[in-house]
């Protein structure tokens, strides 16, 4: 079979990075539904997209290919929806983004519609296509394409494409399938990998593992069912080169999340990541035992005050108080695995 990596592209221009954006935009990601999704058989395939850091690594985005236009999307590992601009968008919310334009490939859901409501109280809404989406030279046929025909917040991106479980989509009548979910049939290997990196090109892999992308072996650990996000269990942690904290003292689930930037953490945690303020590091249990790292460098999210000395940490407390998140500050460090192998699924990370 064939496989396939995509690249992540280089902001348009100059963006400042503001968590409390970004945190209001994600507390309506968590929590929703689940369901079970049918599959269909098509031909093998695999590939790899390349991606480049913008703003530093606060997002990345990946040139997809919905019908005959080319957007550049955020990849989120939090949400299961994919959704661009439709040609009715007002044009302050569209903001120069490219639009879906429905065409020969593509069918409209009639009476189907969607509506992903964020804290803020704005909500992204719209209408429902299915159309041809391509990744790299993965191609996913009668794929749910979510229109959306009003946006009430800037977003940087052209849209976004959700590959977190497709039970948590927003679509109604039928919540629809990610497009990992319609083209995990057609893969040589039932997997997908994320390398953000930095200062050079990083990538999506779809379909196999690109074993030059880390070294050693890859170390997984299940994911918590039943699966709506990829969420894994954590134990203890520990600051710098302190001691582990108290057995009672976890960081329990946490949701590796490739659409939010910073790392949202129990408040214990946070606490006393800021009294010490070099790296931080997680234990965890399962398949693997497992130790993973987030470097003090990738934690300082820049500068606030130069002479002040004062900058903006990427460790903050739970969403909604209640959901703990890792987002791509820290998959950065890592090739994260996200794989349907198995019985259960599983998130591996391999170390570079």
């Amino acid at each position: 079979g064939d496989g396939f990596s995509v690249d992540v592209l280089a902001a348009r221009g100059p963006r400042l990075f503001d968590p409390a954006v970004e945190r209001n935009r994600l507390m309506s990601k968590f929590p929703t539904t689940n369901q079970k999704l049918q599959t269909r058989e098509s031909r093998k395939q695999q590939g790899s997209v390349g991606i480049v850091a913008i703003d530093d690594g606060s997002s990345f985005e990946v040139p997809t290919v919905i019908g005959n236009e080319t957007f550049n999307l955020i990849f989120d590992t939090g949400s299961a929806d994919l959704w661009v601009f439709l040609g009715q968008v007002a044009k302050d919310q569209n903001q120069g983004h490219p639009i879906y334009v429905p065409s020969d490939s593509s069918n409209l859901l009639s009476n189907y519609n969607f509506s992903i409501k964020y804290a803020s109280g704005a909500s992204v809404n719209g209408t429902v296509y299915t159309d041809t989406v391509k990744v790299g030279p993965v191609v996913a046929e009668k794929q749910a394409v979510q229109a959306a025909l009003n946006v009430p917040y800037a977003i940087d991106a052209d849209g976004i494409l959700g590959l977190a479980s497709g039970g948590i989509n927003t679509v109604q009548l039928v919540k629809q399938k990610t497009f990992f979910e319609t083209v995990l049939p057609t893969l040589s290997k039932r997997v997908f990998a994320a390398d953000f990196r930095v200062n050079s090109t990083g990538s999506w892999d779809f379909g196999y593992l690109n074993e030059t992308k880390y070294k050693g072996d890859i170390n997984h650990v299940n994911v918590v069912l039943p699966f709506k996000h990829w969420t894994m269990v954590a134990g203890q942690y520990s600051v710098g080169d302190g001691p582990l904290s108290a057995t009672s003292d976890t960081l329990d689930k946490l949701i590796v999340d490739s659409g939010s930037s910073l790392l949202y953490l129990p408040d214990p945690a946070v606490k006393a990541y800021y009294n010490q303020v070099p790296g931080f590091k997680m234990s965890f249990g399962g398949v693997d035992d497992l130790t993973l790292t987030v470097p003090g460098k990738n934690i300082n999210f820049g500068i606030i005050d130069r002479f002040k000395n004062l900058c903006t940490g990427a460790i903050t407390g739970k969403l909604n108080l209640k959901y703990a998140v890792l987002g791509n500050i820290f998959m950065q460090n890592y090739n994260v695995v996200h794989s349907y192998e198995g019985e259960v699924p599983k998130l591996g990370f391999g170390s570079r």
